[in-house]
């Protein structure tokens, strides 16, 4: 198991992992993704923030698989983390977002989670701001962590 930087090699696996836990922001099962949204989720748009200045992008590799991924934005906005769900529960979410905080460093650090995650970004120390919101069927919460 290893954390380490991704590169464009890794953009089709990271997309495949994404993409099949994106459902987990619908507020229901049956809807499908809005096209704003599954726009960010092409494998273009992942190649681009691999290879741009604005994004550090990490890997979480177990059993020669890529099964982690975060995106954080300008060192504190933090864009994507995901975890394949076989893998889920077992820390891997920590282990991506303690190493960004080593590597990305900001008094603020910001996000808009999915409603499922919340309980998980809480258990890091980030705290909800303002009320719940909603666009096309995506659930979402801004949160903040101060240190």
């Amino acid at each position: 198991m290893s954390i380490r930087v991704a590169n464009e090699n890794d953009v089709p696996k990271i997309c495949t992992l994404v993409k099949s836990l994106s459902y987990f922001y619908l507020e229901s099962d049956k809807a499908e993704l809005p096209n704003w949204f599954a726009e960010t989720l092409t494998t273009e748009a992942f190649q681009n923030r691999v290879q741009s200045n604005e994004y550090h992008n990490f890997v979480y590799e177990a059993d020669d698989e890529i099964v982690g991924y975060l995106a954080l934005k300008n060192n504190s906005h933090l864009y994507h983390l995901f975890v394949s769900e076989s893998y889920q529960g077992k820390g891997i979410s920590r282990c991506l977002w303690s190493h960004a905080l080593e590597k990305c460093v900001s008094d603020i650090y910001t996000l808009r989670s999915s409603l499922f995650a919340v309980p998980i970004y809480k258990k890091f120390g980030f705290k909800v701001i303002g009320d719940a919101g909603e666009k096309d069927g995506i659930g979402y919460q801004t949160m903040e962590l101060r240190l």
